[in-house]
């Protein structure tokens, strides 16, 4: 199935795959919404890129979540040299990774699963592009509509058919239960309020044995993270939680994941998990 930018709507009518962030039914497309004919919800269709929020951030007491509108302006450079070598240097460690090596690692524990493949937080569908493909359809969630409407002009560009946008949160993403093959979160499972609701949630919409893919931040050996009082400073004023390896095993094992397998370089940790079994 062809992503037609110009005719989005019909194209999410035809995937048949949102679902209700509030019961979980199946949405139906009627007059440019997706309706829920079980709670009477409707979500709007802009440009082709449904919209699960349909709330003002600004005044949310979430400072990630009150910073949208400066994210929304960052879609351009995102991908660009003015911002990813940055982070990564700065916060990671010089040389602890690269954007090219991080899409690798990610992608590399993704390699072999072919389906439905969920980008959470995918911005401008950083890593979801890259492994999009006829055999692995790529459904990228953010809350930043700045992002998803960049990442639709990047895969138009770039002739990249299997990948879909949606604006949603990770705490109530729009799928049904077990619908996933796999799941990716790059550079952003540091900033979500609650890790182990955020994660409950990933489990919820994959499949028993699914993958879990990410890269976050560790309190490492290199860069500005490897500073306590930064860290606290951080998550006091930006809300950027960094971890330790035990407790993102015991966050992965609280949410229903098994199998975790970190590598950590500097402060940059990407790792895969496997959801358990039912």
């Amino acid at each position: 199935m062809r992503l037609n930018m110009n005719a989005g709507a019909s194209v999410v009518s035809e995937l048949g795959i949102y679902a209700c962030p509030l019961c979980k039914r199946l949405l139906r497309h009627e007059n440019g919404v997706l309706r829920c004919y079980t709670c009477s919800q409707a979500y709007p269709i802009d440009r082709g890129i449904p919209d699960f929020i349909g709330e003002e951030l600004s005044q949310s007491s979430d400072p990630v979540l009150r910073r949208m509108a400066v994210i929304d302006r960052m879609a351009r450079i995102y991908e660009t040299r003015l911002w990813y070598p940055l982070v990564l240097n700065v916060y990671g460690g010089f040389h602890s990774a690269t954007l090219a090596g991080l899409v690798s690692q990610v992608s590399r524990n993704v390699q072999s699963v072919t389906g439905r493949i969920l980008d959470i937080a995918c911005g401008p569908g950083t890593f979801g592009r890259r492994i999009a493909s006829p055999s692995r359809e790529v459904f990228g969630i953010d809350i930043s509509g700045g992002m998803l409407r960049q990442g639709a002009v990047y895969a138009a560009k770039q002739g990249i058919s299997h990948v879909h946008f949606a604006r949603a949160r990770v705490e109530a993403l729009p799928f049904e239960d077990a619908c996933f093959d796999a799941t990716l979160c790059g550079g952003s499972l540091h900033l979500f309020a609650d890790t182990v609701a955020a994660l409950r949630e990933m489990a919820r919409v994959m499949k028993p044995g699914a993958t879990l893919s990410v890269f976050t931040f560790v309190a490492g050996r290199g860069g500005v993270l490897k500073f306590r009082r930064f860290r606290e400073w951080s998550r006091r004023n930006h809300g950027l939680h960094v971890f330790d390896l035990s407790e993102m095993e015991h966050y992965l094992t609280a949410s229903g994941f098994m199998n975790f397998q970190p590598v950590c370089s500097g402060s940059i940790l990407t790792f895969s998990a496997r959801k358990q079994a039912a």
